[in-house]
């Protein structure tokens, strides 16, 4: 009897701890919502992972770290049975004969075994993949689905951006040529007001293939005058013709200028005319003649109907 308690001591002391707190922890039969025994007793599966690392882990193996203890398993032979859950087995590891687990040696981090992988491909257990192995090619595929995903939004911001870039482009071009217009306009207008005789020029410039129609369509208006006695060279008759073609001249060529303007300002419009009264221009300082034969510059305008 004491040999025979002497072996039994041997083959226990013999089994390496890991595999030993695996085993009884594996069989306790409180565990077995969490992890237990297989039908075939050939395997183990592990039904709540988060549990389990959170309630047996720290008290079998002084840590809580689910990857870890999956390693250990690896490096003991123990291969993953079913891709759908956590299930491993080994040869040595059977339920209700705990003594085989002395037949499991610890895997070397240099030992290379390449006949085994013959016999797992011929097992009864079918396809089955190296614990650690599946960890890793698990973690891989999950970066190359993130890369997938951030290279994708990459490209969207990209696009996005140069949408952005071309738009903000239009956006200048079109205040670059508004502010030419402007610019346009504003000179027009100051050369208009620094030179009285430009809107004459302006005028005739425009206008040089419609002389024929502008004679017809401005007929002359004399002007009254209250005394005619001074019919000389400078008479009411003469200076009266003189006004009046100063009057159609300077009507034209403001009609043109105001139309010029408005064409700048909006091109659409360009067809159109802005006043068709050639006759509301307002002419002032213009000299008029008094009884006595003198020309008076008293700020006085007079408004001619063409």
């Amino acid at each position: 009897m004491g040999s025979n308690s002497e072996s039994v001591s041997t083959v226990v002391s013999s089994i390496p701890p890991f595999l030993s707190k695996t085993y009884d922890m594996v069989d306790d039969p409180l565990t077995d919502e969490v992890v237990s025994w297989s039908s075939g007793n050939k395997s183990f599966v592990v039904w709540n992972v988060p549990e389990f690392a959170r309630l047996f882990l720290p008290k079998y193996f002084k840590h809580n770290n689910f990857s870890s203890f999956v390693r250990q398993l690896n490096t003991y032979g123990f291969r993953k049975v079913d891709p759908d859950r956590w299930e491993f087995a080994n040869e040595g590891f059977i339920r209700g004969q705990k003594q085989l687990l002395k037949s499991i040696v610890r895997r070397k981090p240099s030992q290379v075994q390449p006949p085994q992988q013959p016999q797992v491909q011929h097992s009864s257990v079918g396809a089955c993949v190296e614990v650690g192995k599946f960890g890793l090619e698990e973690e891989v595929e999950r970066l190359q689905r993130d890369k997938n995903v951030l290279t994708q939004e990459l490209v969207r911001l990209r696009q996005q951006q140069q949408v952005t870039e071309h738009h903000l482009q239009n956006v200048g071009q079109k205040v670059h040529v508004m502010e030419q217009r402007q610019q346009q306009m504003m000179s027009f207008l100051a050369k208009a007001v620094q030179s009285p005789g430009f809107l004459n020029q302006f005028s005739q410039q425009n206008n040089e293939g419609n002389n024929q129609h502008v004679s017809e369509g401005n007929k002359k208006r004399r002007l009254p005058v209250e005394d005619q006695k001074y019919s000389g060279g400078y008479g009411a008759n003469g200076l009266s013709r003189q006004i009046v073609r100063y009057q159609s001249s300077m009507n034209e060529a403001a009609d043109t200028m105001l139309e010029q303007i408005h064409n700048m300002s909006n091109p659409q419009s360009r067809q159109e005319p802005l006043s068709n009264n050639h006759g509301s221009f307002l002419l002032g300082d213009v000299p008029n003649i008094s009884d006595n034969g003198s020309s008076t510059n008293g700020g006085q305008f007079a408004v001619f109907s063409s």
